[in-house]
């Protein structure tokens, strides 16, 4: 392990330490403690993430694998959609219950008329970048003008991302053009192809381009204070079932603490969601590194809270790129902290 790597670990297992109590995760264990509900008492959720990734997503895997989700009278399910659009669809459509959208779409969704309320955030450090090959000879967000941007889907979180970024240094919506290219792996060629000569990435993304052999370049520019996808739940169910929203978020949150604890363990729990990704060891490890990196809040700010100046910057970039035809005028119709108030460390 590289130097800088054993930092970013001890900086997680610093914060993480002495906060996080071992409990019995077996069920039958749980059960003789008479703190879950019987198996006939558990009530069926499915919450949909906007990726694949077992690494990106695994406080809920996490929590259903080791019990957590349980404990709190639930029984989740957990389906992979193809971006924050088609989350939103799904809760709005029933589908449901929970979802793990950006707060790009989600304040869209919101000002379209979508009933959903964030309540917990994972990506506090943010989940996207600008990505561009170091052999196009692009060194900043400004070179963009009258360039083609990958994204994966064209409603997902990363183009709000990509746009307020650019929006940022004065690149204007009409200069530049995305191109919709699917996974990340078609991303590479693409870029060999110069096909498109920046990608919105989710840091996922960019594992993926450096490991296929691109040059990543981050184009991203500095000062952007915009956090990434959190959890969000149907409006109906935050409104008359608060006590399920409040177990969901202690359970993800106890996952959280106790992935950062336990990454061997992480890794074993993510082969059920995507052996594929963790087949690949050393990869699967770097992944899960840099997502405990992003999940880390910043600042004083207590793990899977939703800073109020987060959501401005949000906020303040939609309507400056045109994505907002209007302002939201209370913007606590988004998002709540009332969940995460009252959680611990631990």
């Amino acid at each position: 392990m590289t130097k800088d790597r054993m930092t970013v670990m001890e900086r997680v297992a610093g914060w993480v330490g002495g906060n996080l109590r071992r409990t019995g995760i077996a069920a039958a264990a749980l059960l003789m403690g008479g703190s879950l509900a019987t198996a006939e008492e558990l009530k069926p959720v499915t919450i949909v993430l906007p990726g694949s990734s077992a690494m990106a997503w695994y406080p809920m895997i996490v929590a259903q694998q080791q019990g957590f989700f349980a404990e709190e009278g639930l029984e989740v399910t957990i389906k992979s959609l193809d971006g924050s659009g088609a989350v939103l669809q799904a809760m709005a459509a029933g589908r449901a219950e929970f979802g793990a959208p950006g707060p790009g779409p989600a304040l869209n969704a919101v000002a379209r008329g979508a009933d959903v309320k964030f309540f917990y955030n994972l990506f506090s450090r943010g989940l996207f970048m600008l990505a561009g090959d170091r052999n196009d000879g692009i060194t900043s967000a400004e070179g963009l003008r009258g360039k083609q941007i990958g994204v994966s889907t064209a409603d997902g979180a990363e183009v709000s991302f990509a746009r307020s970024a650019l929006g940022s240094v004065g690149v204007q919506p009409d200069e530049y053009k995305f191109v919709t290219i699917g996974q990340e792996g078609m991303a590479v060629t693409a870029f060999q192809r110069d096909t498109i000569h920046a990608f919105a990435a989710s840091f996922t993304g960019i594992a993926v381009l450096k490991d296929r052999g691109v040059d990543v370049f981050d184009l991203t520019p500095e000062g952007l204070d915009l956090f990434g996808n959190g959890l969000a739940v149907r409006g109906d169910i935050y409104r008359d079932s608060p006590e399920m929203v409040a177990g969901f978020a202690k359970a993800v949150h106890k996952a959280t603490l106790w992935g950062m604890k336990n990454p061997d363990g992480v890794l074993k729990d993510g082969e059920t969601y995507n052996p594929q990704e963790v087949e690949r060891a050393a990869y699967a490890r770097a992944l899960l590194e840099t997502v405990n990196q992003q999940y880390m809040p910043v600042g004083a700010n207590k793990l899977g809270y939703l800073p109020e100046s987060g959501w401005d910057a949000w906020h303040k970039s939609l309507l400056s790129t045109g994505e907002l035809d209007a302002p939201i005028e209370d913007l606590s119709v988004v998002y709540t902290n009332e969940f995460v108030e009252n959680l611990g460390d631990e």
